[in-house]
């Protein structure tokens, strides 16, 4: 799979994809921030020392029935220049959610009969 999906449908871009997992009926795609695109959340600076990563989850919009998650390894980095250990900025959520930004538009324009 290419990340042509995960652009189009879920608005998730800049990332790699890895892999996709078939779990009980849910669909969890799996991408990673590439390297070269690390900065800190604090100051903007590429100079920055990675200092591991914590797998996250985030829900997004369904695929018919099925629930999607996309499962992102968010490294913490530590920045040379102003010294914050932070995680990396998460582009396609906002900060202290579990969802993807197109997920909560998508559910209040939906009018269930």
């Amino acid at each position: 799979m290419s990340t042509s999906l995960l652009y189009h449908a879920f608005g998730v871009r800049g990332y790699r994809y890895v892999r996709t997992e078939y779990l009980e009926g849910e669909v969890a795609f799996t991408i990673e921030q590439p390297r070269e695109s690390y900065r800190c959340s604090a100051c903007g600076s590429q100079e920055v020392i990675r200092h591991g990563d914590v797998p996250r989850p985030f829900r997004t919009l369904p695929i018919g029935c099925k629930p999607v998650w996309i499962v992102l390894p968010i490294p913490r980095l530590g920045c040379k220049d102003c010294g914050i250990v932070r995680q990396a900025e998460v582009a396609f959520a906002d900060p202290r959610r579990s969802y993807t930004k197109p997920l909560p538009a998508t559910c209040s324009n939906w009018r269930g009969t």
